[in-house]
């Protein structure tokens, strides 16, 4: 099972900080009942996991809000109407419809997601005073 932080990508706009429980106190509660062992995992997953000390199963904790992962990142999304996001957070998409269903060859498709990817952003700023939620919801976004 994964538990994710409520993140400001809400179709409500309702994404309030005071509303959403941290990975830290969603693991304390846990684990106050159920003692759990970290698992190892790859620099750029999501989801630090931990799997019960007593029994079978492990959860994960996405905390892209309060223990963002922006710097080990390596996701980038295909929407569904061909726009390229290399953050869940972007302002700006990159318009790969064209090229797809156009007359461009693998390279060169492969050269414009490589450009793109170049220029991902370093990190999502939810935590800075300027940040402001991305227009796509992630209805839009697909996640």
């Amino acid at each position: 099972m994964r538990f994710i932080e409520f993140m400001p990508l809400d179709a409500d706009r309702a994404w309030n900080r005071d509303l959403m429980v941290p990975a830290a106190e969603v693991y304390k509660r846990i684990s106050a009942k159920w003692p759990l062992i970290p698992v190892v995992h790859e620099r750029s997953e999501t989801a630090r996991k931990y799997r019960f000390a007593d029994s079978r199963g492990e959860i994960g904790l996405i905390a892209p809000v309060t223990q963002p992962f922006c710097g080990h990142c390596s996701r980038i999304r295909l929407t569904a109407d061909g726009k390229l996001r290399t953050c869940l957070f972007s302002k700006d998409d990159h318009d790969l419809k064209s090229l797809l269903r156009g007359a461009a060859t693998d390279r060169e498709i492969g050269d414009a997601i490589h450009a793109i990817v170049d220029q991902k952003e370093k990190g999502h700023r939810i935590n800075e005073p300027d940040f402001v939620a991305p227009s796509r919801t992630m209805v839009f976004i697909g996640g």
